[in-house]
């Protein structure tokens, strides 16, 4: 009886850790939860002390097709969220400088005056998968012409629930969350790797846009990025 007994309490922890290995890895699409990414600066001319300045990770949050990421410097002083609401269809982006705060949108689907637009960018899906973060992604060659940089690759899942990731980015026509890339936001060439994927419940209220930011034009956010650099 209680080798009978053993072997039933042996089976159901069996099929408990195979269903909790089936959740850690992702088996089903998520809908909701987080992804931290860390950021790698490809600029050669930004010194050792500047680059030790600028953020190191960016956190991206997700629910309802809507998302929101934050990117503050080493010390605080400035900062960007970025809140898409797919229902709305309009990305905001707010911008804290010390105590000074303000408010820009823009429309999905529009170049984005954060990313570098590229016109004529190609991107060309490939065969090839690799894990990145847990989950399994593919990759993509990028080509930009008339320029002299060589192709690069990129790498996306199809395992993250979010509608039009890419609209205000130059990777726009990719149907994919990225999860390996660069990138050339803020005027700084970034490379973004997903190191965390979090499943997990995310309040409805971080989504909405906050008071106290004040509403400001393209051109006041150009001259706000230009006296950043």
């Amino acid at each position: 009886m209680k080798i009978k007994n053993t072997l039933l309490i042996a089976v159901a922890l069996i099929i408990i850790s195979i269903f909790s290995c089936k959740k850690f890895e992702f088996k089903d699409r998520i809908k909701e939860g987080y992804i931290e990414y860390n950021i790698e600066y490809l600029d050669d001319s930004l010194d050792r002390f500047m680059k030790g300045l600028l953020p190191k990770k960016m956190i991206v949050k997700f629910k309802n097709n809507n998302t929101i990421n934050k990117i503050e410097s080493l010390s605080g002083i400035v900062s960007f969220t970025h809140i898409q609401n797919s229902r709305d269809k309009k990305n905001t982006t707010l911008v804290k400088i010390m105590n000074k705060k303000y408010r820009y949108a823009e429309k999905i689907d529009e170049s984005s005056l954060f990313f570098e637009d590229i016109p004529g960018i190609k991107i060309e899906t490939l065969d090839e998968i690799k894990q990145v973060a847990g989950l399994t992604c593919y990759k993509a060659k990028v080509t930009i012409p008339n320029r002299e940089i060589e192709p690069f690759y990129i790498y996306y899942t199809n395992d993250i629930i979010i509608h039009k990731p890419n609209a205000n980015t130059p990777f726009r026509s990719l149907d994919g969350v990225l999860l390996e890339f660069q990138v050339k936001l803020y005027s700084m060439n970034m490379k973004l790797t997903a190191t965390k994927i979090v499943e997990t419940e995310i309040d409805s209220d971080e989504f909405k846009i906050p008071e106290g930011y004040i509403p400001i034009n393209r051109k006041t956010m150009e001259k706000i990025l230009s006296t950043l650099k």
